[in-house]
């Protein structure tokens, strides 16, 4: 490592005291208890940011922080990662276990899980890595990690969704009617139905896809298109004349449509249709199921 200092910048979010200010442990602080620790910990994150998505490096950052942070707290012997045993990985549970996180509530299972997972991967990568400063094994096993809620995804059962289609169906407005049928009809994110491009809709033989743009996957994707879409496209390029956005579907202004508006089309068409609330994620549910 070429100095010893804070890894990265620290997300403005990431242990906040409450009401913001001061994380609740700096690497800074780390460094001063456990200097070897600290910076075997900092090399790991330096090398995982050449080719790890900024998102990642931080969810580890996170997690490698809390975790030296909570060790070094409760043993102050314990000052470089070769010294961890299963006694701090079963501090750390207990004590992520009966923490607060957001709003006063405990740490969500997902929240433990994924920091858990972190800190596994991040053993396994300095012991394959020959790290000097890496302990004999793993000291983090499957049993550790609590289990997994399974809530079943909240997609609209056929009669329901026959009742939202009929509804769009009727609508006189044609740009919210394309919006609605595209969410419904290809499974997309609302963000991605924002970010379509004005022609998306492209021919490969005898078949109509529609260009998805990069999305949660990080890639483009391509999905075939129902005969519905393909007249409903083609119908509301012709009629709403050349477009100097560059997007399928604007605001009056020009400019992409926000979450919100989305939200709010999806509720007025459930409610037209007399089926209570609808969030757009429940169409790309009800597809997939």
């Amino acid at each position: 490592m070429s100095a010893l200092a804070l890894p990265l910048p620290e997300p403005e979010s990431a242990g906040r005291a409450d009401g913001g200010g001061r994380p609740e442990i700096t690497w800074a602080e780390i460094a001063q208890r456990a200097p070897m620790m600290a910076m075997t910990m900092a090399d790991y994150l330096e090398q995982l940011s050449v080719s790890a998505r900024p998102g990642t490096v931080g969810a580890f950052d996170i997690a490698l922080r809390f975790f030296a942070g909570r060790v070094t707290e409760a043993d102050r012997w314990c000052i470089c990662v070769a010294d961890i045993e299963r006694r701090h990985i079963e501090d750390f549970k207990l004590w992520q276990a009966n923490r607060p996180g957001k709003r006063g509530k405990k740490l969500s299972t997902a929240t433990i899980r994924q920091r858990l997972g972190l800190l596994r991967t991040f053993f396994e990568r300095i012991i394959e890595w020959g790290y000097d400063d890496a302990p004999a094994r793993v000291p983090i096993f499957p049993g550790d990690f609590p289990k997994a809620d399974e809530p079943l995804p909240k997609f609209l059962d056929d009669r329901t969704m026959a009742k939202f289609m009929a509804a769009v169906a009727r609508d006189t407005n044609p740009r919210r009617r394309l919006m609605m049928e595209l969410l419904a009809r290809t499974g997309m994110r609302v963000g991605e139905l924002a970010s379509l491009e004005d022609d998306a809709m492209v021919q490969i033989s005898e078949t109509f896809w529609l260009r998805i743009p990069v999305g949660k996957l990080h890639n483009d994707r391509y999905v075939p298109l129902h005969p519905i879409l393909v007249d409903l496209i083609s119908d509301y390029r012709k009629a709403s004349g050349p477009n100097h956005s560059g997007r399928l579907v604007v605001r009056n202004d020009g400019q992409p449509f926000d979450r919100r508006t989305v939200y709010r089309y999806v509720e007025s068409t459930a409610k037209r249709a007399g089926i209570g609330h609808v969030h757009p994620h429940q169409l790309r549910h009800t597809l997939a199921t």
